[in-house]
């Protein structure tokens, strides 16, 4: 009997192995299932909340280390996003003063006059996209109240919404995939049509029915979403 196999089982059982209660035969059978339902057990959708009581109901000691390392991993990924917010909420108050030069007000004014005179599908799809970065950073300000920020991050996901319907449209490559890095259930990855990359995180578990998923990774640029779509937005319509 291996120990692998002793720690894989509750201590109820163990004890009723040790003695005589039960054969070896059971207790492999009770460590197959045990090993089946930790693997099978999806941690999709749940919260720090949701995984701290899965950890204190199971008596399985595979499935209680595997959602222990969820929630240690958890923890790591909340700590690099309250870094991150903070680093995107200073980027949010000089974008308002001085984004290309004139403000992120006056920007996102300018676009909606250029939108509204040319008709044109591609400067709408990044008005919109700026103003869902613009939405996106908001949210994380702690002058929101809960509610408040829930609004915006409501406000968001139609953003998002929109935006897919913008995409199939122009023919931009866009897509989702759940290789999020952060608390979120998916994260969506728009290219602009200069190749650059520009993503997004969301919990909207229904976002799978619109956007396609598409097999890609990160680029790694962080907080830089507001720069790029920024840049894209001077070189194409702003210089005109």
């Amino acid at each position: 009997m291996t120990q692998a196999i002793l720690k894989g089982v509750s201590k109820k059982v163990l004890l009723s192995f040790q003695s005589g209660a039960i054969s070896e035969r059971m207790l492999v059978k009770q460590y197959e299932r045990n090993v089946k339902e930790a693997n099978e057990f999806s941690l999709f959708g749940y919260t720090m909340r949701d995984l701290t009581l899965a950890e204190k109901d199971t008596h399985n000691p595979l499935l209680k280390l595997r959602i222990k390392q969820a929630i240690e991993e958890y923890q790591q990924k909340r700590t690099r996003s309250n870094d991150q917010n903070k680093l995107s909420l200073e980027k949010l108050q000089t974008f308002k003063a001085s984004a290309l030069g004139i403000g992120l007000r006056k920007v996102l004014s300018r676009m909606r006059r250029y939108c509204k005179s040319s008709c044109n599908k591609e400067a709408q799809l990044a008005l919109l996209l700026l103003e869902l970065e613009f939405a996106n950073l908001s949210a994380k300000h702690n002058q929101y109240s809960n509610d408040q920020r829930t609004k915006i991050y409501e406000r968001k996901d139609i953003l998002l919404h929109r935006a897919q319907q913008l995409l199939k449209e122009c023919g931009w490559r866009y897509g989702l995939n759940d290789a999020k890095g952060k608390n979120a259930s998916y994260i969506v990855y728009v290219y602009l049509p200069n190749n650059v990359q520009v993503s997004w995180h969301s919990k909207d578990y229904y976002l799978y029915k619109y956007f396609p998923l598409l097999d890609v990774e990160w680029d790694g640029q962080v907080c830089m979403t507001m720069e790029k779509i920024l840049a894209f937005i001077q070189e194409r319509y702003l210089t005109k």
